[in-house]
């Protein structure tokens, strides 16, 4: 037998190195079976989807969640994988749905059918340095108007508040997208976008998030030259000391930690509420990445390499070498991202990172959205202007199709 996998990591990286263990012994344990992988990089959703769609996809690939219900659970190229949830972990002798945090190898599911098999758990919020709060006597803040005291707290001390890599548009969409779940709940950007005569778009909560959005723009919350900073180096001076907070997913820590001090404590709090909003900070991202069976995989020889792989003998590298957090629940946190796995663990619902938008209308996302988004959070469009541009661009986006 021969299983056919084309992962989304390319040679090097951390998870390619823990994977490619677990495909060694999985052989070395299966002389009968050769994992055939090809190390295809980020953009291996839309290579996959070509080849579900001609008939000759891979038996397995991996993606984040959101990306492959949109490319291929959506457009039913895939394979069910049911039969796994009752399934022994190998050496273990507990069932595959058992050893998952709760709540999270549901998230994809799809008419009672499993299709996705999370591995990995990303989220964002704010990360800050304990060490550097506490310094200036400072609390992580749990309403938007709580945040912005700080913000003017550090910016009279001399501090720039908020660090922001601003040629990375889906960095600077954090904050617009955190402000609209937090007004209005789940599912409010989705329907928006997917609002064909832009009359959405009207309701005054739109408006209000971006007036927020504006507000920080305004007050010169950001890190001074915000707009024309090349990642890494807005992340890279906050690691140094040289601003307070900065909003982005929690694999921040893995990248930031040759620049931070000794006494630096990699610390996170959640996306603030705000005041009369219907999304509560116990509202979390769950952006997962994770496993699929394209159409026509082979899904018993899948389903028993899967097994194998959620070990948790191999999931502990997820935590040691990669630095994330896994979806196994007798697995804790790495240190710097012990907040975040609270945030997720003890969270009353769950989102999809960006409400689901990149994957459910991905153009709309790029030519539409991020575009504007930037020259809001640059200063360089008033709040009132954004909103009346989202309806008119939304509209005549959708009058194209």
């Amino acid at each position: 037998t021969t299983i056919k996998y084309w992962s989304m990591w390319n040679k090097g990286e951390p998870q390619q190195v823990v994977i490619q263990k677990i495909i060694d012994e999985y052989e070395d344990a299966n002389q009968n079976v050769k994992v055939d992988v090809q190390w295809m990089g980020r953009e291996v959703m839309s290579k996959v989807r070509n080849a579900a769609l001609s008939g000759d996809a891979p038996d397995l690939t991996e993606q984040s969640g959101a990306e492959i219900e949109g490319a291929l659970i959506n457009n039913k190229l895939v394979e069910p994988l049911n039969d796994l949830l009752s399934k022994k972990i190998p050496k273990e002798g507990t069932a595959f749905q058992d050893v998952f945090i709760d709540d999270i190898l549901p998230f994809y599911q799809k008419e009672g059918n499993t299709y996705f098999i999370p591995y990995e758990i990303i989220s964002s919020g704010f990360h800050y340095n304990e060490t550097l709060f506490k310094k200036y006597g400072v609390e992580p803040p749990a309403t938007w108007d709580q945040f912005v005291e700080i913000n003017k707290k550090f910016q009279s001390e001399g501090l720039a508040p908020l660090a922001q890599d601003g040629n990375i548009d889906f960095y600077n969409a954090y904050y617009y997208y955190w402000l609209v779940e937090r007004l209005m709940g789940p599912g409010a950007l989705v329907k928006a976008a997917g609002d064909k005569t832009g009359e959405t778009w009207s309701q005054p909560e739109y408006l209000e998030a971006a007036k927020k959005v504006q507000e920080l723009a305004d007050n010169k919350f950001f890190a001074e030259g915000y707009k024309g900073s090349q990642y890494p180096a807005a992340q890279t001076a906050w690691a140094s000391g040289k601003s307070a907070m900065i909003l982005v997913g929690s694999w921040l820590s893995s990248e930031t930690a040759e620049y931070s001090s000794e006494d630096f404590k990699y610390n996170a709090f959640p996306f603030p509420e705000v005041e009369g909003g219907k999304g509560g900070k116990d509202q979390a991202e769950l952006y997962l990445i994770g496993w699929v069976a394209p159409k026509g995989a082979d899904k018993k020889a899948v389903q028993d390499f899967l097994a194998f792989a959620m070990q948790k003998k191999y999931q502990e590298g997820i935590v040691k070498d990669t630095k994330n957090i896994s979806t196994r629940k007798d697995l804790e946190a790495p240190e710097a991202l012990a907040d975040f796995r609270d945030i997720v663990v003890n969270a009353s619902s769950y989102h999809k990172e960006y409400d689901g938008l990149q994957a459910e209308y991905p153009d709309w996302w790029k030519t539409v959205f991020l575009p504007l988004d930037d020259k809001l959070i640059f200063g360089e469009m008033k709040a009132e202007e954004f909103v009346q541009q989202l309806q008119k661009q939304t509209k005549n986006y959708w009058s194209k199709k």
